[in-house]
Parts: structure tokens; C-alpha cells; sequence
């Protein structure tokens, strides 16, 4: 029996020095956090930056009064930074949580957004070919690419939104008269798309007989008044542009859907941009023509988000549309 209780008092002994050491270590960790603590009422940084896009370099500067020590968290699982200023680089676009914590104890969060890289558009890169001013309906057009170093092509001649050629030489006639847009986009560089103009010109009519006046029709000449209008060949209903149908904003979003579920091709609004699918309109900021971006919004999941339509006074010609819109592919 003393045994049992030697052995118990020398446990209870031992349990309570286990428990006298750890009081005394966690005692002396807050007295070493309350002598070093300093108080912060409230955390103050700044951002400052030539433009908040991607691969441009931020600069992170905290003014908090009797801040001692900092944590930079710049939300995009970089390394956390621990001076008072720090620079950083953001490698993708989107939203980012920046959290800065002083002192250890005190923390401020702010969201930044961070836009595409800015893109330069390289002169040196554009496909370069030639084309005439015009052609007739009906005539074959032939043109060559003369990029360097290109290894693949795609011809949108300005009458469909499907590619009309992928060969070097491309040749296409073309089956309705206005001015058309040609475009070619070599090695899949969609971001250097060379586009020229080319007015395609109707086939002449042909032109009724002109009889020969003779003594039996003279009396009719010689009746003849001269022109009221003063040698001026042109009537008004010939001056006066005719006025294309107009179309809503709703119904042009309705029909952009309809293209996305390929129901639609970019022809069915040919008659709203006069003739010229192939105009440039801005989509999520960026210029792409009516005939590549009704291409690759096929078979997608197309969400319009801001419509605008610009058109001509007094013919309701379509001349360019904004369009913001879910991401997707280069838009």
C-alpha cells in the first residue's frame, strides 16, 4: 500500500509541474506580445499603377501610423511580401482580394480589377495583298497572299460569314453588287486581320433600241420643251438614298441569339447594314467585323449584355454596333 501511494503522490507531483511550465510559457508568450504590441486604429494603403492590366507593374504602399511590420497577401497564391512597399505583377486578368495585415493583428482587404494585357496592333504583321477597286457580278477575282513566312490562310470575301478560301491564291465571283469587305488572317493570327475594300458593280442592263427619228416622228421633236430642270440630269427620287428597313435593338439581339444557335447566318441582316455585313463593330471593346464575330459566336453560349446600334440619319443604314457580351474565345 505505501507503495501505491508513493507512486500516486508521484504523479500528482508531476502533473502538477507539467502544468506549472506550461502556464509559465504561455504567460511569458502574451507578456512578450503585450510589451512588443503596438496599436494600429486603422490600416491605410495605397495602389498605384499606369494601368491595372495584366503583366503591368502595381506598386503596393502602406501609410498606417506605428506600423512596425507587414504582410503583404496579393490574392493570386504569390509569395507574401513583408516590406512596407511592395511591387507586383499580375500574370492573368480578373478580380483580386489584397489583404494587408500590420502589427500581426491588424488587416485591410481591398478588390482590384485587372484588365487584358493591352494589345498593340504590329503593322508588320497585317497579311499584305492586292486587290482592284472593283469588279463586276460574275467575274472571277483572283488574289494572292504575299505575307512572308505564312503558312495557312482564310479568305472571307464579304458575302457570307464562313471562310470562302484557305489556299494562297484564293478566287471567288461574286453574286450581288455593293461594296464588299475582304479579309485574310494568316498562321491563325486572328488579331492581325487585313481587310480591303472592293465595289462590285451590277451587270449593265441591256439597252432598249433607240429608233432613228425620222419625218414621221419629227412633229414629235420639234414639240419637245426644253429640260425645266437646267441641264440637270438627276431627278430627285435619284438624289434621295432609299431607306433601309429599320430594326430594334431587341429584335437585333433576338436575331445575334438565333446566330449563336446557328438558326441564323450573318445574310439575315445584309439588308440593315446595306449590303455590307462586313463592317466593324466593337464587341467587348475590341474591333472585329459583323462577318467574323457572327463566326465565332456560333455554337456558343452567347449572353448580350449591352447592345448599341449606330446608324445612318435618314436611311436607318446600320454603320457599327457595340456589343457587350459573356467572354468567350478572343472576344
Amino acid at each position: 500500500m505505501s507503495k501505491q501511494k508513493t507512486k500516486s503522490k508521484h504523479l500528482d507531483k508531476s502533473v502538477i509541474f507539467l502544468f506549472l511550465i506550461t502556464f509559465l510559457i504561455s504567460a511569458s508568450a502574451l507578456a512578450y506580445k503585450y510589451v512588443r504590441y503596438i496599436p494600429c486604429k486603422e490600416v491605410v494603403f495605397n495602389i498605384k499603377a499606369k494601368e491595372y492590366r495584366q503583366d503591368e507593374l502595381i506598386k503596393f504602399t502602406d501609410n498606417t501610423e506605428n506600423a512596425t511590420s507587414w504582410e503583404w497577401k496579393f490574392g493570386d497564391d504569390s509569395e507574401v511580401s513583408t516590406n512596407e512597399e511592395a511591387l507586383h505583377i499580375y500574370k492573368k486578368p480578373g478580380e483580386y482580394t489584397v489583404k494587408l495585415i500590420v502589427n500581426d493583428i491588424c488587416e485591410k482587404t481591398e478588390v482590384i480589377t485587372i484588365k487584358d494585357k493591352l494589345f498593340i496592333l504590329d503593322s508588320t504583321k497585317l497579311p499584305v495583298f492586292e486587290i482592284p477597286n472593283s469588279i463586276k457580278v460574275g467575274e472571277t477575282l483572283t488574289i494572292k497572299d504575299e505575307t512572308d513566312n505564312a503558312s495557312t490562310w482564310e479568305w472571307r470575301f464579304g458575302e457570307t460569314a464562313e471562310v470562302n478560301s484557305t489556299s494562297k491564291t484564293a478566287k471567288y465571283a461574286y453574286k450581288e453588287a455593293g461594296l464588299k469587305t475582304i479579309s485574310l488572317i494568316v498562321n491563325g493570327d486572328m488579331k492581325h486581320i487585313a481587310e480591303k475594300r472592293i465595289n462590285v458593280l451590277p451587270l449593265e442592263d441591256e439597252k432598249d433600241d433607240i429608233n432613228p427619228i425620222t419625218s414621221t416622228n419629227r412633229n414629235i421633236r420639234d414639240n419637245i420643251k426644253a429640260n425645266p430642270l437646267d441641264g440637270k440630269t438627276k431627278t430627285d427620287k435619284e438624289n434621295t438614298k432609299k431607306a433601309v428597313p429599320f430594326i430594334s435593338e431587341a429584335q437585333f439581339k433576338k436575331n445575334l441569339t438565333l446566330v449563336s444557335k446557328k438558326k441564323l447566318t450573318a445574310n439575315a441582316f445584309s439588308e440593315y447594314f446595306c449590303g455590307d455585313i462586313n463592317k466593324t463593330i466593337i464587341a467587348n471593346g475590341k474591333e472585329v467585323s459583323f462577318l467574323l464575330f457572327c463566326e465565332k459566336i456560333r455554337g456558343r453560349r452567347l449572353k448580350i449584355k449591352q447592345l448599341n446600334i449606330y446608324r445612318e440619319k435618314g436611311t436607318n443604314c446600320i454603320k457599327s454596333v457595340g456589343i457587350k457580351h459573356n467572354k468567350f474565345g478572343i472576344f
